[in-house]
């Protein structure tokens, strides 16, 4: 059996949050759509960013693409790669504004060693580290998995760290996009929580929640036990 319980953490909108990134990938993106469209699409965008019209979405990246629908425009799939590796390159340039959950680093120094803890993003190596680099967040994780494939990588992930030998209790699943790092969980039976800024939950989730700060005290008391050897 798991000698220590696993958890695993989404990146974007988890680990860091902020809208800057979303805004400035939706105005790279109207860049390739004539100027009147691109003016009412990212107005359809700072709407939901700011909560006046927000559209239903797993997460704010999927949010930019679902937007713009109404317009009857399409992007090739090189403008959409375009577009958001030049927001990567803005993420990482140091001028755009990006938030670390309270007492975040502290929080998961305390885990380290009483649990595997993970990241999964579904970035490419070259976006994520670099990324988790300037967070300051990579000695902090046993485990960096990018390109993750999630959601059927995450599954592939936690038999990886496991080896197969695991209870589903003992796997806490963290993460904003609800299809990519709730969906595996709930099917396996892990613990889940689900982050959602604008309380947008489409399914259920072990712990709904506003922000990663609300999960610390959740988590804390699994890991107890988990050590306890109790369900939790």
């Amino acid at each position: 059996m798991l000698a220590k319980p696993v958890i695993i953490f989404d990146l974007d909108g988890t680990l860091y949050r902020g809208d800057a990134p979303y805004w400035y990938y939706a105005e790279q993106v109207s860049r390739f759509l004539p100027p009147e469209v691109g003016q009412a699409y990212l107005k359809r965008v700072k709407d939901h960013l700011t909560g006046k019209q927000p559209v239903e979405a797993s997460d704010n990246w999927e949010a930019v693409v679902r937007l713009m629908e109404p317009f009857g425009e399409t992007l090739d799939p090189d403008q959409w790669q375009e577009a958001f590796m030049a927001t990567r390159r803005y993420m990482l340039s140091g001028q755009c504004p990006l938030e670390l959950p309270f007492g975040l680093k502290p929080f998961l120094h305390d885990l380290k060693g009483q649990v595997i803890l993970a990241v999964a993003s579904n970035s490419p190596d070259e976006a994520a580290w670099p990324l988790l680099e300037q967070l300051g967040l990579t000695g902090l994780f046993d485990v960096i998995k990018t390109a993750a494939g999630k959601p059927e990588g995450l599954v592939t992930l936690v038999s990886e760290i496991t080896h197969d030998d695991y209870a589903p209790d003992q796997i806490f699943s963290i993460g904003d996009h609800y299809n990519n790092d709730i969906v595996p969980g709930i099917q396996h039976g892990w613990i889940t929580g689900h982050i959602s800024p604008r309380r947008i939950f489409p399914g259920p989730a072990t712990y709904q929640v506003t922000a990663l700060e609300e999960l610390y005290s959740p988590i804390q008391t699994w890991v107890q036990r988990c050590k306890e050897g109790t369900n939790g």
